[in-house]
């Protein structure tokens, strides 16, 4: 693990302890800056070996490990899963991220000399989720990533010719990268990164619910040092994304499932896996992506595919001609930031606000504060289109919507006198925040989705936005959001909601 025995590079061995300890000729973390790494760093209290802690833990008996025993086999099967788990899943799953991100950014350096422009670390993350044991036809008996998604595929009948969905995803999503930067087509190859990643992380859901089920002693009896051991490391592996979704979520499956914890599965595992289907549209993926968790055949009691929720194709009586149901989305982060504020729960409903829950768009999620912070090619997204470039001269700031919620959220601007212990100095943050994001932010931005719908037309562009179809279709979705229901009678929290 630390000196590494079959992997060469130019005057060393390639090691599995590097991948997460390797650091750049000033001593900087050689990840650092990149958006994952960067976010696993962060919740793993600033740690840039935070991988690299997690193997050693195991094979060091130190940490959670420090009281284990030589002779209990428990003790002795849980580090062995840490430890290799880690280096499987939490230091080269990084790593082949990594290669994605270093690919992207030698094709934007433009230098042919680096990496052939890309290619080579584009095939480099390739080889990392492989390895060299599944032969030429992806048939072998490998250890890599690409293994596991096999196996799990098994477990959850998420095959398709023979090969797990999530292989064929992720191959043809590197394969089209590798193109792109052929073609030096840069941010092309970096829109799939996101799309990847979420691929990436089924495996580790999939091992999450199975260990959680063979975890739980309600359901399983002997010595489940082994399996709890295995859950944690799946779990450890996503967690960082589950958190960047929802901490409270997050929160949750780490009290229940982390090795360790004085009650583990104390919720049970039914409670757990509800969790954590709660996040898979905010994780890039969907239940059918994940499926139903089988033993033997037969599927488990509550671990059958669950149901990701769609949008009618009427959308508050309006019928589109393109699929904008997680457009419409966007309403449910409306919602929960409003159930937070409601309770004075500012981080929670900052995060939302920041950070998106509900609607998924390629590769990452759609925010509420996106729609006024978005830029193009360094410029404010929306500039040059007649409402927003009179209400930023009118404000003085290209964010005015943004700035508008944020001294809500964050108590600063009018705000910044207010009391926490004052109900109405809190209840007028809400509103402001709320009304703001409502009103502002999603209200310019329908203006926003006319504007392009009608650039596209005017470009004659077939393949940009359907002619601009797609764009009044997003306009209509943004109105009226997805709670409305197909006959515009539901219970809505949009522009839409508002006028009735």
């Amino acid at each position: 693990y630390t000196e590494g025995e079959f992997s060469e590079k130019s005057s060393s061995m390639r090691t599995l302890q590097g991948f997460s300890t390797a650091t750049t000729d000033d001593g900087t973390p050689k990840l650092a800056g990149e958006k994952f790494f960067d976010m696993y760093r962060a919740y793993w209290g600033g740690s840039a070996t935070y991988a690299d802690d997690f193997v050693m833990a195991a094979l060091d008996k130190t940490g959670v490990f420090a009281d284990a025993s030589d002779a209990d086999e428990g003790d002795n099967l849980a580090r062995a899963e840490i430890a290799n788990k880690g280096a499987q899943y939490q230091n080269t799953w990084m790593y082949i991220i990594h290669e994605m991100e270093d690919a992207v950014a030698d094709c934007r350096a433009g230098d042919l000399t680096a990496n052939d422009k890309g290619v080579k670390a584009i095939d480099e993350a390739w080889v990392f989720w492989a390895g060299s044991l599944e032969g030429t036809e992806g048939t072998g008996n490998g250890v890599q990533m690409y293994a596991l998604a096999e196996k799990r595929a098994a477990n959850f009948g998420t095959k398709a010719n023979g090969k797990a969905l999530v292989n064929t995803n992720v191959l043809t999503h590197i394969e089209a990268m590798r193109d792109y930067l052929k073609a030096g087509l840069c941010d092309a190859a970096a829109d799939k990164i996101g799309v990847v990643v979420s691929q990436m992380t089924v495996p580790l859901i999939q091992g999450t619910i199975r260990y959680a089920y063979h975890g739980d002693s309600a359901v399983q009896s002997g010595d489940l040092k082994k399996g709890r051991a295995e859950g944690w490391a799946f779990l450890a592996a996503a967690l960082p994304q589950i958190n960047a979704c929802d901490s409270g979520v997050a929160a949750m499956l780490r009290s229940n499932m982390e090795y360790g914890v004085a009650n583990p599965m104390a919720a049970g595992y039914k409670a757990v896996v509800q969790q954590l289907q709660s996040v898979y549209t905010c994780l890039g993926f969907t239940c059918a992506d994940v499926g139903a968790y089988a033993v033997d055949g037969e599927v488990v009691a509550h671990l059958q595919a669950c149901a990701t929720p769609k949008v009618s194709t009427r959308i508050a009586r309006y019928a589109p001609e393109s699929d904008v149901s997680e457009h419409a989305k966007i309403d449910l982060d409306q919602l929960k930031m409003e159930t937070e504020t409601d309770n004075f729960n500012w981080a929670s409903a900052k995060q939302v606000y920041m950070q998106g829950q509900h609607s998924s768009k390629t590769g990452s999620m759609r925010t509420l504060q996106g729609f006024s912070t978005a830029t193009k090619d360094g410029q404010p997204k929306l500039a040059g289109q007649k409402y927003f470039d009179m209400y930023r001269t009118y404000w003085n700031s290209a964010t005015y919507a943004d700035d508008f919620v944020m001294q809500g959220l964050d108590k600063t601007g009018i705000f910044a006198s207010a009391s926490d212990s004052d109900a109405g100095d809190n209840k007028a943050r809400a509103e402001i925040a709320n009304k703001g994001a409502q009103y502002q932010n999603t209200w310019m931005y329908i203006i926003h989705e006319m504007e392009d719908a009608v650039a596209d037309c005017r470009a004659g562009d077939l393949t940009a936005n359907d002619k601009g179809v797609k764009a009044i279709d997003e306009a209509w979705a943004f109105w009226a959001g997805s709670l409305e229901g197909a006959d515009g009678t539901g219970a809505g929290v949009q522009m839409y909601a508002l006028a009735e």
